[in-house]
């Protein structure tokens, strides 16, 4: 059973401990990781999230992330941060993935209006496979080209809006063109 999770402000402090269920019914800001994958052809992998998630089910989304839960905190929910998000993105590619690689942090994202709402830390990680998806989460993954992703979007895949979001500031910041 997952942990409980901090409920944070717009500085990304800890304001106090809430149930999952509560953070995602609310929409409470909270923080996450999520790690972007690409081959060495610098493709980047995409999941498909489970048709069973509470938050959308079947779509498109970055190549893992998850939730920083109240066990992930060595010290107090304010202290380490760095670190903390960093051995949660390494869990968080080993769990859904089934691999370990070097990761990157990319940067520090605060919620963004009708993206999410959460303090997200952004990874990168270079890894050809073979993965082992995580049953109940991932359904499958897909490397694709920038062009094949925005194909995708065009013919209406359903992609989340965090995964849109990422791809345009990647290619905005010229990390993936």
């Amino acid at each position: 059973m997952a942990g409980r999770i901090a409920v944070v402000d717009s500085q990304d402090s800890f304001l106090r401990w809430a149930e999952r269920k509560e953070v995602h019914a609310r929409r409470l800001v909270h923080r996450s990781v999520h790690v972007l994958v690409f081959d060495r052809a610098g493709r980047l992998l995409v999941q498909r999230r489970h048709p069973d998630k509470d938050v959308y089910p079947g779509h498109w989304d970055t190549s893992c992330a998850g939730h920083v839960e109240e066990s992930d905190y060595p010290g107090g929910p304010n202290q380490g941060l760095d670190g903390v998000y960093a051995a949660v993105a390494a869990r968080e590619l080993g769990e859904e993935l089934g691999v370990q690689a070097d990761l990157e942090e990319l940067g520090h994202f605060a919620p963004v209006p009708n993206v999410h709402y959460e303090q997200i830390r952004l990874f990168r990680a270079v890894h050809d496979g073979p993965f082992v998806l995580q049953a109940g989460e991932v359904s499958a993954v897909r490397p694709v080209t920038r062009p094949e992703f925005l194909g995708l979007q065009a013919i209406g895949a359903p992609v989340t809006p965090s995964l849109i979001w990422f791809v345009d500031w990647l290619h905005a910041t010229g990390l993936w063109e």
